[in-house]
């Protein structure tokens, strides 16, 4: 390991704890609150968990200076075991919620975190899905 390396993670780690407080500001100026941020389950982690009336969503961020498309980076599989942490999650952290949905927030920092720099934000929502699978609960 060069000694660049923690100083690279440490910025990364800056980088991405900015973005989901950019993504969470985001969420809320949208009429959601945010229930909870990084939980992790057997499935995935969730960066972000936000709730407006009955509908729950996880939200993945992505952050990252100079890249093209952040939101690329985050594939069906990715989605799938999102859909399947928050299904698992929902009971506990919002119960009687009726519909689920997975979004993907992108964070792009044109200039590697210059101080006045002005990242640009894209917001792409998922399809909603029933907080219970179909045929739950019967035998």
């Amino acid at each position: 390991m060069t000694p660049q390396e923690p100083r690279t993670r440490s910025r990364r780690h800056a980088q991405g704890a900015r973005g989901e407080d950019l993504a969470a500001e985001h969420l809320h100026a949208l009429g959601f609150t945010v229930l909870a941020r990084d939980l992790r389950t057997r499935s995935a982690e969730l960066d972000l968990v936000a709730k407006k009336r009955s509908l729950l969503v996880a939200v993945e961020v992505k952050t990252r200076a100079l890249h093209v498309a952040p939101e690329r980076l985050v594939d069906a599989a990715r989605v799938a075991r999102l859909e399947a942490a928050l299904r698992e999650l929902a009971p506990a952290i919002a119960p009687g919620t009726k519909q689920l949905r997975v979004d993907v927030i992108a964070v792009r920092w044109p200039d590697d975190l210059a101080p006045d720099a002005r990242p640009e934000l894209l917001h792409l929502t998922g399809s909603p899905f029933p907080a219970q699978p179909k045929n739950a609960g019967r035998s």
